[in-house]
């Protein structure tokens, strides 16, 4: 069960009184703490590292952007939340990315932040703004929180969230992507079992859904003929 994020914040910020016996408590609590997150940050980055060189070729690019196109990738992510692989999915994307990004981002100040502010970076996309980031991030002495609320502020500067990769490779790997979930014939008959039990409602927000990508294809078309 997830952390509530009210209750997640840093309550070390907080005055809250302790009694003599607690307070070594505290103190080796939070010892503790910073020990284990240091071993499940360094496995999370040898977990990353290992996938890229093995399962990508060590090719920053191909993890970065064509993932989809990677069977080996395709069939790890499927296990991941499985009983062979009791790991989110979002642990193994933020493991390969910061592989990828660390191997792409010569900085040693990049290199030297520790995986939990990385992490934080990353929606940044743009490996120039990644590396100003990190240095004002270690520069300022910033928390995972504060880091946190400088990215977003960052992000909001430029009016909306990540910006896509819209390379050729990027997209005709999403597109494949798509087509391989949705494009099965199971799929197609499963959706058309669940339309029997849709709504109207349910049934008119899907199109108009439908005509949107179908606009979309009817762009792209013509964009390649340029």
């Amino acid at each position: 069960m997830p952390i509530p994020r009210s209750l997640a914040r840093r309550a070390d910020a907080a005055d809250v009184p302790l009694t003599k016996a607690q307070a070594p408590l505290l103190a080796e609590a939070l010892r503790r703490g910073e020990a284990t997150r240091n071993t499940m940050e360094d496995a999370l980055v040898e977990y990353g590292r290992w996938i890229l060189v093995n399962i990508f070729d060590d090719d920053a690019s191909a993890a970065l952007d064509a993932k989809s196109e990677n069977v080996l990738w395709r069939a790890l992510l499927a296990r991941a939340g499985g009983p062979t692989l009791r790991m989110s999915r979002k642990v193994l994307y933020v493991a390969v990315e910061i592989a990828a990004r660390d191997k792409r981002i010569n900085d040693d100040i990049w290199r030297g932040l520790e995986p939990g502010r990385k992490e934080l970076l990353l929606p940044l996309e743009d490996e120039s703004r990644m590396r100003k980031a990190a240095k004002h991030v270690v520069e300022m002495k910033l928390s995972q929180d504060k880091t946190r609320e400088y990215v977003t502020a960052l992000r909001a500067e430029e009016g909306e969230g990540p910006k896509p990769r819209a390379t050729m490779r990027a997209v005709t790997s999403r597109v494949r992507a798509f087509h391989t979930k949705l494009g099965t014939s199971l799929a197609l008959r499963a959706l058309k079992k669940e339309s029997q039990r849709a709504t109207d409602e349910e049934k008119a927000a899907l199109r108009a859904e439908l005509d949107a990508v179908a606009a979309w294809v009817a762009s792209a078309r013509q964009a390649l003929k340029g």
